[in-house]
């Protein structure tokens, strides 16, 4: 389906093919649901008609770029929000999330630079909304020196993406590893349900759960 809407689009949208199927899995939820949702990364317009004609009639389309290119009258889709701004600004998501308070889908398509990716992160997941989806695509930029990136390099997206799958165990953690700059990064992602990596692309669902409870089927 979103694969048909993409090749029928009226502007400029450029996607990797195999980012279709992965859109589908996580987002599928959410069509004819009236979602906000906001996208880091305007280009030419093409992706903000592509949401807008998939998740259908009431859903919010937001987008954010810092490029004054992004803003022309041909690119713009009716009916989308176009916001001007720079998403490795704290300041900047402080006022945004004023306006928009709770998103169900955050998509980073933006500038694909480590302190970017990882600012949107931190400033938007609080306002991710409960059975909400976060998602970095492009995440190869944290493989390449001119983005910052390198293989382990303990500064890049991935890495930090990395780091996070720990939170999700962080019940488990005894000893040292619960001190409590731990204890703060693990409260931050308390509520994210699960994460997915695939290539070039980190996804974060999230979803408030109790702590796991053992069950067995027969008495010991």
């Amino acid at each position: 389906m979103l694969r048909e809407i993409f090749d029928n689009l009226e502007r400029h949208c450029g996607k990797f093919e195999h980012y279709f199927d992965i859109y589908e899995r996580h987002f599928g939820k959410f069509v004819g649901k009236k979602p906000v949702i906001v996208e880091v990364g305007i280009c030419r317009g093409g992706s903000a008609e592509m949401w807008q004609k998939y998740f259908g009639e009431g859903a919010t389309i937001v987008g954010i770029d810092v490029d004054p290119n992004s803003f022309k009258p041909e690119i713009q889709t009716p009916g989308c929000i176009q916001v001007n701004g720079d998403q490795g600004s704290v300041e900047f998501w402080q006022e945004f999330l004023k306006e928009y308070p709770k998103i169900d889908i955050l998509l980073d398509d933006g500038g694909h630079h480590m302190s970017q990716q990882i600012v949107t992160l931190q400033q938007v997941w609080p306002h991710i909304v409960d059975g909400g989806v976060y998602m970095c695509e492009d995440t190869h930029t944290s493989y390449w020196p001119e983005y910052r990136g390198g293989l382990r390099n303990p500064q890049t997206f991935q890495e930090y993406a990395k780091l996070i799958t720990d939170t999700m165990n962080s019940q488990y953690w005894k000893g040292t590893d619960a001190n409590n700059d731990n204890k703060l990064f693990a409260e931050f992602f308390q509520d994210l349900d699960s994460e997915h990596f695939y290539d070039s692309i980190v996804v974060f669902e999230k979803r408030a759960h109790p702590i796991p409870k053992l069950i067995t089927s027969t008495p010991i």
